[in-house]
């Protein structure tokens, strides 16, 4: 059984995640801040693995090669996420991602996502 990334959170198909990453697609280039300090620049919205280990090679393939297909073509998996790629305002070598759900309750975006 795959370990799961988010206890309150189910894996997406495909499909939902592509029509999730459309409707956040105006995210990219605003920025936002965390703990009141980092500010940090969205870069993209992106269809990733769901498992935490897959997402986090998904994350560092796209971070080098900046091509989403080619970052997500190790993946054979049907288990899918949303995630934001941003990187901090100040340094760009520092970057971070966040699942679309956690940066939606985080910041109280109300979205109707698939159960």
């Amino acid at each position: 059984m795959p370990k799961q990334s988010h206890m309150m959170h189910k894996p997406l198909s495909k499909s939902e995640a592509s029509e999730i990453a459309e409707d956040f697609e105006d995210l990219v280039d605003t920025d936002f801040t965390v703990n009141k300090s980092l500010s940090y620049f969205i870069d993209n919205v992106l269809i990733s693995p769901f498992d935490m280990e897959d997402k986090k090679l998904f994350v560092s393939n796209f971070h080098y090669s900046k091509d989403k297909e080619a970052a997500l073509s190790f993946y054979n998996g049907d288990q899918f996420d949303v995630i934001i790629l941003a990187y901090d305002v100040d340094d760009e070598s520092s970057y971070i991602y966040i699942d679309i759900r956690t940066f939606v309750e985080q910041r109280g975006i109300s979205y109707n996502f698939p159960s």
